[in-house]
């Protein structure tokens, strides 16, 4: 009898789980059927219908016209407003009118809505009847497009044509007996490396993960900022900061050629997890080989030059500072020019974070090199090398997976980090101009005759000696070059690094 009491509890038991987990099962769903009825029937509208019922990819500059029709018994008042005035506004709404009777509406009206700004807005319609009393309302979503798409695809053109002849001419000046050097001893190429692809996206993704919580997007942005190889500008400001131009093209070729395979891994593995499982991020290869043939089929041709036609590699080599100079004033005036919108959506925060990305990868490409003695030009390229992201990569890569308008939104932080980079570039240049200055004013305050000066003399012949065994004379002492070729816009001697 025991035995049997205890099963028909048990049993009871058992049922009253399954009825219990039924029951708030049957409840969640309810609430979820409900949260999503209650989502669609405030974007399809309550006592009111709109058409268009979207604001569809409409381009900035705009006006568009929503017409509103209602079956109401009395509506004597119209109330429209926009989630994000910056995005987009409504300038004008037109009176009630009653429709005619053999219409399948009784009242109706119109909307003026003019698109701003880039971006993401709502727009919400109210009816009010002759009490005051709110008897229909809808939401129409707009999206927001640039205007001026195809400036800003003549900049990408123009910049590209640029960068081709820099590097052609950069070839030119390449020294072939210095690059089989480095590679006979890769310590540069490798520190590069792990600089590029492991220290960089941690520090995207550790710096947007703390100036960004919540934000996905600017979080995407930075860490694929991160992610992406070397190269941009790093090779013209090696050149003009006195760095081996040989190695840093050299890094530039080689993270480049390693995108293949670190961008894909470390978007795939951390992509996810800053967007979301369902995020299906697309790698640019496509892009990526265009990168790698834009910079080594100009330097070969350079490299041709410089073999069969030595007068015009001179004329050349006189062309790099100017077109270095040119190409960056270039990129800051019609560039930002081109795609001023983003400054629009620039804050503290986003330039902070800008900054702070950049001065990291040269702080930390620099301790590097420091850490395992390399040679001054050598820190200086892997410096450099390590801070300055090629972002077209990052660009590509937010363009093609997320749809517009986000793409060209979450592009505002990539182009953060490329407008705050000559920052602490040009800091650093500030910094060692007051050096050598400083260095220059105190050796000429030192006697012939002093040990100093002594000390200073055999440095010189150790320089010369150096010089003539290990690398390409170039004029005597005074045009010395330790690694690479001589850089006729900045002479510097290697500890003067």
């Amino acid at each position: 009898m025991a035995r049997m009491l205890v099963f028909v509890s048990q049993y009871c038991w058992g049922h009253y789980q399954s009825c219990l987990l039924l029951v708030l099962s049957l409840a969640l769903t309810a609430g979820a059927v409900t949260a999503q009825y209650t989502q669609e029937e405030e974007d399809r509208g309550v006592g009111v219908v709109v058409e268009p019922q979207e604001l569809h990819h409409v381009v900035e500059g705009t006006d568009h016209v929503l017409t509103w029709y209602s079956n109401q018994t009395s509506v004597v008042r119209v109330d429209a407003f926009v989630s994000d005035e910056m995005v987009g506004t409504v300038t004008w709404a037109s009176a009630v009118s009653r429709g005619e009777p053999n219409d399948n509406y009784i009242f109706t009206g119109n909307l003026n809505v003019s698109a701003l700004f880039i971006g993401y807005n709502k727009i919400k319609l109210s009816l009010y009847d002759d009490h005051n009393v709110m008897v229909g309302e809808v939401t129409v979503k707009m999206t927001v497009l640039l205007s001026y798409q195809n400036l800003s695809d003549l900049f990408t053109v123009l910049l590209g044509i640029l960068i081709a002849i820099l590097y052609a001419i950069m070839g030119v000046t390449m020294d072939l007996s210095v690059v089989k050097t480095i590679m006979m001893k890769p310590i540069g190429p490798i520190i590069g490396m792990i600089c590029q692809y492991i220290i960089m996206p941690l520090l995207g993704f550790g710096l947007g993960m703390l100036a960004f919580p919540g934000n996905s997007l600017a979080q995407l942005g930075l860490f694929l900022v991160g992610c992406s190889p070397g190269g941009g500008s790093s090779n013209m400001w090696t050149h003009l900061m006195g760095g081996s131009l040989d190695l840093s093209i050299m890094m530039t070729f080689i993270s480049s050629v390693a995108a293949f395979g670190a961008v894909p891994l470390w978007v795939l593995m951390v992509g996810p997890y800053i967007m979301g499982d369902k995020a299906e991020f697309i790698i640019p290869y496509k892009d990526i080989t265009i990168l790698v043939l834009s910079l080594s089929i100009p330097c070969c041709v350079g490299l041709l030059i410089q073999r069969f036609l030595p007068r015009v590699s001179k004329v050349m080599k006189l062309m790099l500072t100017p077109l270095v100079i040119f190409s960056i004033l270039f990129t800051f005036t019609f560039g930002v020019y081109a795609n001023v919108y983003v400054f629009s959506l620039f804050d503290f925060t986003t330039v902070i974070a800008g900054f702070g990305l950049p001065a990291l990868g040269f702080l930390s490409g620099l301790i590097f090199a420091k850490l395992l003695r390399l040679p001054g030009r050598d820190c200086t390229a892997i410096c450099i090398e390590t801070g300055i992201q090629n972002a077209t990569v990052a660009l590509f890569i937010l363009k093609l997976t997320l749809e517009k308008p986000a793409g060209d939104l979450t592009i505002v932080y990539p182009a953060a980090a490329v407008l705050m980079t000559p920052i602490p570039l040009v800091l650093m240049a500030i910094t060692r101009k007051i050096y050598l200055y400083s260095r220059r004013i105190k050796s000429h305050h030192i006697p012939h005759d002093s040990p100093e000066n002594q000390i200073e003399g055999e440095k010189d012949d150790t320089r010369k000696h150096y010089d003539s065994t290990n690398t390409t004379v170039v004029n005597g002492a005074n045009n010395f070059s330790s690694v690479g070729i001589d850089n006729p816009g900045l002479v510097v001697r290697e500890e003067d690094v």
